[in-house]
């Protein structure tokens, strides 16, 4: 990893030429895992985290930022860092009643802290620790906004490999009802897509021969149960897909560098065909 990443936007009109909108850095600081998301009244947000090359302490080293989008879309505004900013990671936002909700983990939020947001921007501490396993490491999480329930999809680390865990939770976010799925996963993205069906996209790694793939599964929610959809073309470094369905096709942006050692940023379209076995299976 570098320690002096920038974030590169890139838009399109078809999703298939695509151009250079802007690019951000940060003197002395790494720029990562920069996420997008939509307001309630509909203004682009987008976040990531700052890792500093020289840290004040070993906690400082992970800091959280934000920007929003000018209506007209042509500029971001300054970087926005709040009094939660300082040593944690807050993964992705998720907009779920009026709200925006964000894990934050590492740093002061070992075990995880579910945030919580009016704008996208500024954020509270909602539920500290948010993690109930102190002996696993748990990390990245995406969560899911589905009707009056929260789901969370949580990736976790330890020697070998860790099982993933989903959770779900109703009415004021405070108690969390959680399942360990079957595989270990990294960079998680969920997804709900609009015929019921949900679709986990994830790294997986085989320990043994020390190969990275990244995979999608479609998953039962209530079960906890997983199941093999797709393999994506990728190997060695491998992983944080993105995934939005429109117009009965489903778009997933991931890296990887199985092509010539290079690592490059790859758009794969799968048509979405509904097959009544599938929807038996999410239900």
């Amino acid at each position: 990893m570098s320690l002096d990443g920038q974030i590169v936007v890139l838009t399109s009109d078809d999703a298939v030429s695509w151009h250079k909108h802007s690019v951000l850095s940060w003197q002395g600081g790494d720029l990562r895992d920069p996420k997008l998301s939509v307001t309630p009244s509909n203004t682009v947000i987008m976040t990531a985290g700052i890792r500093w090359a020289v840290p004040n302490t070993s906690v400082s080293r992970l800091y959280s930022v934000g920007w929003q989008l000018a209506n007209n879309d042509q500029a971001w505004s300054s970087p926005i860092i709040d009094k939660t900013s300082e040593g944690t990671w807050r993964w992705a936002t998720t907009w779920h009643k009026g709200y925006a909700y964000s894990v934050g983990y590492g740093g002061h939020d070992q075990q995880g802290c579910l945030y919580r947001s009016d704008d996208g921007l500024h954020w509270e501490a909602w539920l500290k620790p948010f993690f109930t396993d102190a002996t696993v490491f748990s990390n990245e999480s995406s969560l899911v906004s589905e009707g009056e329930n929260l789901v969370c999809l949580t990736r976790r680390d330890a020697a070998g490999g860790a099982k993933a865990i989903l959770g779900c939770t109703t009415d004021e976010l405070k108690a969390w009802h959680w399942k360990t799925l079957p595989i270990a996963i990294g960079g998680p993205k969920l997804l709900k897509l609009s015929n019921g069906e949900w679709v986990m996209a994830v790294r997986r790694i085989n320990y043994k021969r020390g190969l990275a793939k990244t995979r999608l599964y479609k998953l039962n929610p209530h079960s906890g149960k997983t199941k093999h959809w797709r393999t994506l073309p990728s190997g060695g470094d491998t992983s944080y897909a993105g995934m939005v369905e429109k117009n009965g096709q489903l778009y997933i942006s991931y890296y990887s560098s199985h092509q010539d050692s290079q690592t490059n940023i790859y758009l794969v379209t799968l048509p979405l065909k509904v097959k009544k076995r599938s929807l038996k299976f999410a239900k």
